[in-house]
């Protein structure tokens, strides 16, 4: 499957990240890489060490279970030390810890599980343990590596079915609309079947409008569901918000099974 590359508009819950130019960075701020993958405390090794700082998990399919593995920590000092809180770099990674408080010669055990599904691709997750003794730097970094494959169902990660159109999410969300402005919200689609779809609006108001690019999706192809406001039109007594819905049309189902909720915040 081809990926439609246009991405244009904030939506909420798309996952999609908006290109935005670099803005002068003040003196000693951290960068946006040293903000997610931290330096590592100077002399963290001599508070506490992991056996094991690395795990492969291999090759997982997008259909497998959730994968757990454990790191053991020991306090290598001559002091208690606290584990104040353990931070991951992906939502696909979740951390738990036996125990917060070690004394010197005490282990503990942490839990990273891993969870494949909607995560294609290389494994590359990082969970950083921080100390009571630097909330900036943490003490260790421990890292799974691996790789995951499609699974059987290649549109899994398109959580809506709308007949043969699967999208990310069937709602979205405009916020700072005024006059003046045409925005637009993109969802990421794809046509599962085997025949071309043509997607339009059977009933959206009159002061927004519906397309897809491209206009006709091919079979086993993705593409963006655009949809524009002309606040322009918007009614005269709109107060802070407003909320309405779009039912496609080129899809089978019922009404209610092939509708858009739309929410625009000024």
């Amino acid at each position: 499957m081809n990926k439609v590359q246009k991405v244009k508009a904030f939506i909420i819950g798309a996952g999609i990240a908006l290109a935005v130019p670099a803005l002068a960075q003040p003196s000693g701020a951290p960068s946006a890489y040293d903000a997610v993958h931290p330096s590592l405390l100077a002399h963290g090794s001599r508070l506490i060490q992991f056996a094991e700082v690395r795990k492969d998990l291999g090759t997982l399919t997008e259909d497998d279970a959730p994968v757990t593995c454990r790191f053991v920590g020991k306090n290598v000092s001559s002091q208690p030390i606290w584990i104040q809180r353990i931070h991951t770099t992906c939502g696909c990674t979740a951390a738990q810890l036996s125990r917060r408080e070690l004394q010197p010669g005490d282990t503990c055990e942490v839990r990273l599980t891993y969870t494949a599904k909607n995560h294609p691709g290389t494994i590359d997750a990082d969970a950083f343990v921080y100390l009571s003794v630097s909330d900036k730097h943490p003490a260790a970094r421990l890292t799974l590596t691996g790789n995951v494959v499609p699974g059987a169902d290649e549109w899994a990660r398109f959580r809506y079915s709308m007949g043969a159109l699967r999208l990310k999410q069937n709602k979205v969300k405009f916020t700072g609309v005024s006059k003046g402005m045409e925005p637009e919200a993109r969802i990421l689609c794809g046509n599962s079947s085997k025949e071309p779809l043509q997607i339009t609006a059977l009933l959206i108001p009159h002061f927004a409008t519906l397309r897809t690019e491209p206009e006709v999706i091919p079979p086993g192809e993705e593409a963006d569901l655009v949809i524009t406001l002309h606040p322009d039109k918007f009614p005269k007594e709109t107060q802070e918000s407003l909320h309405f819905s779009v039912i496609l049309d080129g899809v089978k189902g019922k009404p209610s099974d092939r509708t858009i909720h739309v929410e625009v915040c000024f």
